[in-house]
């Protein structure tokens, strides 16, 4: 199975898992998965769904002093404030 397909398929049995009403325990007896291979794919759904995560390089234009205020607003609200 190529790279693309397995991950199709994995993200496809977590969607089903979390429309289930299963216990993962439940759904992964039915589909013969290892817990420890199924919460990867868990985990990288939920990074698929939310987008890239990581760090962001941030540079400051010429003229801008030292003493300038940032702020990140984040996805889910949350404001970042550099001073």
């Amino acid at each position: 199975m190529h790279d693309q397909d397995k991950t199709t398929r994995m993200f496809e049995l977590v969607e089903q898992w979390q429309q289930s009403g299963l216990s993962q325990k439940q759904f992964l007896l039915v589909h013969d998965i290892k817990l420890a291979t199924f919460g990867y794919w868990v985990k990288k759904h939920r990074q698929h769904q939310m987008g890239e995560v990581g760090f962001a390089k941030v540079e400051l234009g010429k003229g801008v002093s030292s003493t300038a205020r940032i702020e990140i607003e984040l996805a889910d609200g949350l404001v970042v404030r550099i001073f």
